[in-house]
C-alpha cells in the first residue's frame, strides 16, 4: 500500500490532479476487482483495517493509500 501523499498521480494512467478524490474506508480493498470488502468490527478491536481510497478523476481507477496518521511498525 502506498504511503499517504496529498498529491499523487494515478497509478494506471498517470493523470495528476491538484484536488484528488479521497475517501476514508474501513476493510480491505481489492485492486484487481476494484471492490471494497468490509471487515467485521467487534468491540475491543484496537484498530480496524483502515485506508484512504484514491480515485483518479480522469480514468476512474482506484487504489488504497495508508491513512495520514498511520505508522510503519518495522521502522520503529
Amino acid at each position: 500500500m502506498h504511503p499517504f501523499q496529498i498529491s499523487r498521480s494515478c497509478s494506471k494512467c498517470g493523470f495528476y490532479a491538484k484536488t484528488p478524490g479521497i475517501e476514508y474506508k474501513i476493510g480491505i480493498f481489492n485492486v484487481l476487482t476494484q471492490d471494497s470488502v468490509c471487515t467485521s468490527i467487534t468491540i475491543g478491536d484496537a484498530r480496524p483495517d483502515e485506508y484512504l481510497l484514491r480515485v483518479c478523476q480522469r480514468c476512474g481507477y482506484k487504489w488504497p493509500e495508508r491513512t495520514v496518521d498511520s505508522w510503519d511498525a518495522d521502522k520503529i
